[in-house]
């Protein structure tokens, strides 16, 4: 069997690195399979998918297209015309129409068996060019609050023949908006081995950041994530001003990551959360140590992890990574994230965009180190149980091998 995969971006987002959770998985239990991957922007997801034997072509897209997402789009537009207003920015749909017919020919070249795309902008290309084959679409990010996306998967998603969703929360809001389309939960998976308790001294943070030395006794905090602006990171920071001002314990705060994607109007910049830094009169104690792609020596080296997005999360790949870590976590509790953990017992849920209640929790944590030791020890067994690669390459097999035949 022949398969295509096809991903909008090439950095090592969260849908990135789990689009090569599974390729690694599909290659280690069914090597016979033949692998192929389009992207539409250079990056390092084209080395690593390389790597491990996977084809792939880069096939880019124009900077007006890459950039454009679906923030701020309030137009009613009919469901053909939407699909041409989120690619409006081409200076005419002549543009549109010599991409989709590259891609087509793309695929027409590789003849697959079956084609699984990994984001929004590739499953409507794909159902423009309408392939006879198979066509998977792999939902990591709810619909239904998405205006223009969401009526414009509704025309496609005639084109697809089903949905992996990557959480309960997932699957429950794209089958509200498409109704009619069969849709498989299947959690993300990461390699527990990669992702495992090695303990890393908090220095090497600082030295990322450009901080000076620290104290010994320093506890250390941080939030991994792009700079999408609901992520989280003005709600950390000024979480970690209210706790600056009232505790006396030596801590320092990181920002790990950074504005990764190119739609416009989504993320934060780096000045922004300097100066927000800077407002709250805690940029001695903060830390911005930029995109890492080694997350694993991150999560060892803090002694706590925050979770702050502002919206419901979609699944939440950075709390079970730190989880695997054996760390204590601290999760915004919606979405897809609510159902990776059990409050109190592996890890710990505040209300999102709740200040006070981040504060607060991270307090506890600080002030209860045999807590915090427990959280750590549970989590890992429970990532053990639930998030492995072994339960992913099996799910995503049963449903190639279901559609292929």
């Amino acid at each position: 069997m022949k398969i295509l995969y096809l991903n909008p971006a090439a950095d090592l987002g969260g849908a990135e690195r789990s689009l090569l959770d599974i390729i690694y998985t599909i290659r280690k239990n069914a090597p016979e399979l033949e692998l192929h991957l389009i992207v539409t922007a250079d990056g390092p997801l084209i080395k690593q998918a390389t790597e491990v034997g996977v084809s792939v072509e880069l096939l880019t897209l124009p900077t007006e297209l890459a950039e454009l997402g679906d923030s701020g789009l309030s137009l009613k537009k009919s469901p053909v015309n939407a699909i041409y207003f989120l690619f409006s920015s081409f200076e005419s749909l002549i543009s549109l129409w010599r991409y989709t017919h590259q891609l087509k020919k793309a695929i027409k070249l590789l003849q697959p068996d079956l084609i699984h795309s990994n984001g929004f902008k590739t499953h409507l290309l794909t159902s423009l060019v309408n392939p006879q084959v198979p066509l998977i679409w792999h939902v990591r990010d709810f619909v239904s609050s998405r205006r223009i996306v969401s009526r414009v998967l509704q025309w496609a998603s005639s084109r697809a023949t089903m949905a992996i969703a990557i959480s309960q929360a997932i699957g429950q809001d794209l089958q509200k908006v498409i109704p009619k389309l069969p849709v498989e939960v299947v959690y993300n998976a990461i390699d527990t081995e990669y992702f495992s308790p090695v303990q890393r001294k908090g220095e090497l943070l600082d030295d990322m950041a450009g901080l000076p030395p620290a104290p010994a006794e320093t506890l250390r905090i941080g939030l991994i994530a792009t700079f999408a602006r609901w992520k989280g990171q003005d709600i950390f920071l000024e979480a970690a001003s209210r706790l600056l001002s009232n505790l006396e314990v030596p801590l320092r705060f990181y920002i790990i990551g950074g504005a990764i994607y190119q739609t416009k109007g989504s993320q934060f910049s780096l000045p922004e959360l300097q100066s927000l830094a800077a407002s709250l009169s805690i940029s001695q104690f903060v830390g911005f140590t930029g995109f890492q792609q080694n997350t694993a020596d991150i999560y060892r080296a803090l002694d706590i992890v925050v979770h702050a997005s502002t919206q419901p999360e979609p699944f939440g790949r950075t709390i079970i990574e730190a989880m695997a870590c054996g760390k204590p976590v601290i999760v915004s509790q919606a979405g897809g994230a609510a159902e990776l953990f059990t409050h109190n017992y592996d890890a710990l849920g505040v209300p999102p965009g709740d200040t006070a209640a981040l504060a607060s929790a991270i307090e506890y944590l600080i002030d209860n180190p045999d807590r915090r030791q427990l959280l750590s020890q549970n989590a890992r067994e429970t990532v053990l149980k639930r998030f492995s690669h072994d339960r992913l390459g099996q799910e995503i097999l049963e449903l190639y091998n279901k559609l292929g035949n």
